[in-house]
């Protein structure tokens, strides 16, 4: 009896897979745009990769593109507010910000009033009530940026070299002492 039971549900699956499949298809086929729009490429993001380029806002209004540190070493830090381990890790960021001949430059980026995060306007307040300082801060308004490096928690660090390559992802907070290291072996 089990065996006819076990039979029937996958006779049933298989049925369902099939009449889905044949579904999806003849909708495809119905509205050709609708499958070239449903298609996106997402570039791997990994280590020897480009990183991708972008253009944010800064907490002080310019606007900052990743490509215009070509030539340069970049810390960049993806993070929020209500994220315990990144305020955790901000005091040790800071004084890595505060070096002035570390030979790389910091960046960090936020996604203002996505997943929870502080709007725009509370965000300058909460950070200068934080104490923080010497931390360029990034606005991804739209999680774009998240999106392109594929930020699946946070924090989540990633180390550039002067050629715009990933050199190193930190799931987590890296020390000052590891990014610092890291940064050597980079060209």
């Amino acid at each position: 009896m089990k065996k006819i039971i076990y039979f029937g549900l996958s006779f049933l699956s298989l049925f369902l897979l099939i009449a889905c499949g044949k579904e999806e298809k003849k909708s495809s086929q119905e509205n050709p745009t609708t499958k070239t729009q449903q298609q996106t490429t997402v570039k791997q993001v990994a280590i020897g990769a480009e990183a991708p380029d972008f253009t944010l806002q800064s907490m002080d209004g310019k606007e900052v593109k990743l490509s215009d540190f070509k030539g340069k070493k970049v810390y960049l830090k993806f993070w929020a507010s209500w994220c315990g381990p990144c305020k955790k890790s901000m005091p040790e960021l800071m004084e890595l910000a505060a070096k002035e001949d570390r030979g790389f430059e910091i960046l960090s980026v936020i996604a203002p009033g996505l997943q929870g995060e502080k709007t725009v306007d509370q965000f300058p307040k909460w950070f200068e009530e934080q104490g923080y300082k010497d931390i360029p801060v990034l606005y991804d308004t739209k999680g774009a940026v998240f999106q392109a490096y594929q930020i699946r928690s946070i924090p989540t660090e990633y180390l550039i070299d002067s050629q715009g390559k990933i050199a190193k992802i930190q799931l987590g907070a890296i020390s000052n002492a590891d990014a610092e290291a890291a940064f050597a072996q980079m060209k």
